[in-house]
């Protein structure tokens, strides 16, 4: 619960698809100068929303420059996929309909987070590995994933992105984290609450689980 010192914030867990797939191929390009029709090709359409949230800006040349510092954050993120085509309904993000390699895996990190969570609701006290599907997904995205013991004792499933360490449950794969900074463990340390049950931690990125009161990790999902 937060106490007196602490600064309850929302915290963004997902951007806007054409963005993520557009941050995610600078990041893997590792350039910062693009024409149009690659960020385009990048995006599956427009850049609107890169250009207003200042990850792209473009030149008296007519080429775009990126934002590498952002593009790495954006990168970091989940994408924002509708829940209709997570959970299998029909819907604008189908693959016939996602020709773009940025926004297919887009589709496959929320399917695969949306899974982690319901994964990690039957199986955080129990010994069973994360499907390898579902692993090899969120760590090429560079979401880590361990099991961890709370200093009350309840075994979670933890998951990191960026600088949060997330606690997962079957609410988080939709839910905005609700997160409290305390500024006696620094600047960018705290735990924090999403709605309802689910919970979120998170951290400066030197700083390890353990050090903010988590515990020991007792085993990866692998």
């Amino acid at each position: 619960m937060a106490g007196p010192e602490a600064e309850v914030k929302l915290m963004r867990l997902r951007v806007p698809t054409s963005a993520w797939a557009i941050a995610r191929y600078v990041v893997n390009s590792g350039r910062d100068l693009f024409t149009q029709g690659e960020l385009k090709g990048a995006a599956c359409g427009s850049l609107d929303t890169a250009l207003a949230i200042g990850l792209i800006e473009k030149l008296d040349n007519g080429l775009y420059k990126a934002n590498l510092e952002l593009a790495r954050s954006l990168a970091g993120l989940l994408p924002k996929v509708p829940k209709s085509y997570i959970i299998g309904r029909k819907g604008r993000f189908r693959e016939a309909k996602t020709p773009c390699e940025g926004r297919q895996e887009a589709v496959r990190l929320a399917k695969a987070w949306a899974r982690l969570s319901n994964w990690a609701e039957v199986h955080a006290e129990d010994e069973e590995d994360l499907p390898k599907e579902i692993a090899e997904v969120l760590e090429r995205n560079g979401i880590q994933v361990q099991r961890t013991t709370l200093p009350n004792g309840a075994k979670v499933v933890l998951a990191k992105v960026l600088n949060m360490y997330i606690i997962m449950d079957g609410l988080m794969f939709k839910n905005t984290p609700k997160c409290a900074r305390y500024s006696r463990l620094g600047p960018d340390a705290g735990s924090a609450r999403a709605p309802r049950t689910s919970y979120i931690l998170t951290s400066h990125s030197s700083l390890r689980p353990s050090e903010l009161g988590l515990g020991r990790a007792y085993g990866p999902a692998r």
